[in-house]
């Protein structure tokens, strides 16, 4: 038996009953009583007692005809019915309860069969039920702090790991000393905006630091995002040199234009794959300046949530590497307007045919 392990309490509402309305009415004739006292005595905030007093306030007329106001618990009694009867649900009732059932099945479920976040699934669902209610993303958000949906943080894994992002940009700490080839400053503007397709960005992955263990490169396209995987076990200059024109040749050349990666020895020979694929040109990062090659650790990232760090690739299959590397690729993604990686390609090469 499992147990959901969180601290959020569900909050409890309680509205006066009939009972206590009586005693309120003795409390308010007597004239005696602060709001306060009231609504210790009653069990209730003081702002209850306040609301209260207001609602049932009733003007009377003694025996002198002379006209003045009191508070009469029936009269609070009927106007609080009354505004029942008017009243519409709030919070998580007004909205769709297949939305959140289905939500719920969504993200509760296997990270390699996990394609949606909240936001993507909040976008999926309004596209499919145009005609149900549906809460907006930060609505959800709200919902699942509350308590009221068996989601917790635990189960939205990049929300337990975001970090303040940057108000200002920084800039490049190093230089490119090592000249393994063009500088990043070379890499023509179209690549820098997206505009055009078969721009990647190159990276490995590493999980232990371990003379002979396994690693993975990871290749993706800057206006796709689009991620490529391979896992070799050798992460010399020559091997990496290797591997990466398998993965180019692989995919198709024709959808490379140029690769953008960092300084690490391991790349070295990179730069001799230009002598062998004539259209593509190879370009390197700035020294301690990952962001610019961002997208591809913003995939290393995700591919994390998968692999995480301190476990070895030697257990894992080439098999498990292709499914897990297809579910990041069928994530619909909020920077393509919530196509996948995979619908953003097949659009692309439409796109290219009829051009």
């Amino acid at each position: 038996m499992t147990k959901d392990n969180f601290t959020t309490k569900k909050r409890e509402y309680k509205h006066l009953s009939d009972v206590q309305r009586g005693k309120l009415e003795e409390m308010a004739r007597l004239g005696t009583y602060t709001q306060k006292e009231m609504g210790l005595r009653l069990g209730v905030n003081q702002s209850t007692i306040s609301r209260e007093l207001r609602r049932g306030r009733t003007r009377q007329m003694d025996y002198k005809h002379q006209y003045y106001d009191c508070y009469i618990g029936d009269s609070g009694a009927r106007v609080y019915k009354e505004n029942r009867l008017h009243s519409k649900s709030k919070g998580i009732e007004k909205y769709s309860a297949r939305f959140f059932d289905e939500l719920v099945a969504a993200l509760k479920v296997k990270k390699i069969k996990r394609i949606f976040s909240v936001d993507t699934f909040v976008h999926f669902y309004k596209k499919n039920h145009p005609a149900e209610r549906v809460p907006c993303t930060r609505t959800v958000y709200k919902i699942i702090d509350s308590g009221d949906l068996p989601l917790r943080n635990i189960d939205l894994p990049m929300k337990t790991r975001m970090r303040p992002r940057k108000l200002t940009p920084s800039k490049p700490k190093g230089k490119n000393t090592k000249n393994l080839g063009r500088s990043i400053e070379q890499r023509p503007e179209e690549v820098l905006t997206r505009e055009s397709f078969g721009h990647w960005e190159l990276d490995l992955v590493i999980r232990k630091k371990t003379k002979g263990e396994p690693v993975i490169i990871t290749m993706v396209e800057r206006k796709t995002r689009m991620l490529l995987t391979k896992k070799v076990w050798s992460k010399s200059a020559e091997a990496i040199q290797k591997h990466v024109l398998q993965m180019i040749q692989k995919q198709g050349t024709s959808q490379f234009e140029s690769i953008t990666t960092d300084n690490g020895p391991e790349f070295s020979s990179l730069s001799l794959l230009e002598s062998t694929l004539e259209a593509i040109q190879i370009f390197f990062a700035h020294a301690y300046a990952s962001w610019e090659k961002g997208s591809n650790e913003r995939h290393n990232r995700i591919l994390r949530e998968f692999l995480p760090k301190g476990q070895s690739f030697r257990n894992l299959t080439y098999n498990q590497l292709s499914k897990i590397t297809n579910a990041i690729n069928l994530r619909p993604r909020k920077i393509l307007n919530y196509d996948s990686p995979t619908e953003a390609l097949s659009k692309e090469f439409n796109r290219i045919k009829v051009a």
